[in-house]
């Protein structure tokens, strides 16, 4: 019973440290339109219609922490990311449209 109860807990724990990419029609991250989350995540393309995305950073399976990179181009929906990198981004909501110098079309996750 006990061990049940401690996999249980370890399984629901790692499951909050998921890396997320959330995608919204609106800029303030309301009205969600797609979500993403995985221990695999890699290159989240944005749909055309999202307007902003929120991130949480997430661990690899072994626990070692990640982070999101924005980049100005995607190899098409469901792609790669391509393009211009534009920089770390925030764990937080993000209006893809103005965080950066250009819209951020995909985002990466990457090991830091």
């Amino acid at each position: 019973m006990k061990f049940t109860l401690i996999i249980t807990l370890a399984a629901t724990a790692l499951a909050y440290t998921r890396p997320k990419a959330n995608e919204y029609k609106n800029s303030d991250c309301s009205n969600q339109n797609y979500g993403h989350n995985s221990f695999f995540l890699e290159d989240v393309t944005m749909d055309d219609t999202t307007k902003s995305v929120y991130l949480t950073d997430g661990r690899t399976l072994e626990g070692i922490p990640k982070g999101w990179f924005g980049y100005s181009d995607k190899t098409g929906d469901g792609g790669k990311c391509s393009g211009e990198r534009l920089g770390r981004l925030p764990e937080k909501c993000v209006n893809i449209d103005t965080l950066a110098s250009k819209r951020i079309k995909c985002v990466r996750s990457e090991v830091l």
